[in-house]
């Protein structure tokens, strides 16, 4: 997606113009893309969905683009996986189909698919700070320093905070294995 004073992108209806005050958040997402996409991705476990999530945050960052970032690429990643958290706890409102899977491969592939499906079920169930803080810390890889200066907190706050979202996500998956286990639909 190039990026130029000109640009405009029609978009449900919305024409959207790059301006020179938004042209430095466009050019950072630009050059972070496959940052954006790859933690997206490890969210939601869809390079589809994830390319969605970097367009989402280019349509924000051209509505309204952030001011004095220090980090540029410790802010879109946690962009990206707010985003496809959000993304997670709308697909987890919408119908689920009953058919069977169709998807034929090796049961080890089956069982990591579903282990990731029960993971991102439990994640879309807690709240978007610790949803945010286990996705930065285990799916997109920042230190604890990192997600403290990112959610304005201290690095031992952070530790102490992950092990409790550790705890209630444990209970949150044995729980949804638990249920699917006696046959009851989640």
């Amino acid at each position: 997606m190039p990026v130029s004073t000109g640009v405009r992108r029609r978009r449900e209806g919305v024409m959207l113009r790059a301006r020179p005050d938004n042209e430095e958040a466009l050019e950072a997402l630009q050059a972070h893309a496959r940052l954006v996409i790859q933690s997206a991705a490890r969210v939601l476990g869809s390079v589809s969905e994830a390319e969605d999530v970097a367009q989402d945050l280019a349509e924000r960052l051209l509505r309204s683009p952030p001011r004095d970032v220090r980090h540029w690429p410790a802010l879109l990643k946690t962009m990206a996986v707010n985003t496809a958290i959000d993304r997670l706890r709308r697909r987890r409102e919408e119908p689920v189909s009953s058919e069977p899977a169709t998807e034929q491969g090796p049961p080890d592939a089956l069982d990591r698919a579903l282990q990731a499906q029960v993971l991102r079920n439990a994640l879309a169930q807690l709240s978007t700070r610790d949803a945010a803080l286990y996705s930065l810390y285990y799916l997109a890889d920042l230190r604890q320093a990192d997600i403290a200066r990112q959610l304005s907190m201290t690095p031992s706050a952070v530790g102490v905070a992950l092990h409790r979202v550790r705890q209630r996500l444990t209970a949150l998956v044995q729980a949804q294995l638990h249920t699917e286990s006696n046959g009851e639909a989640s």
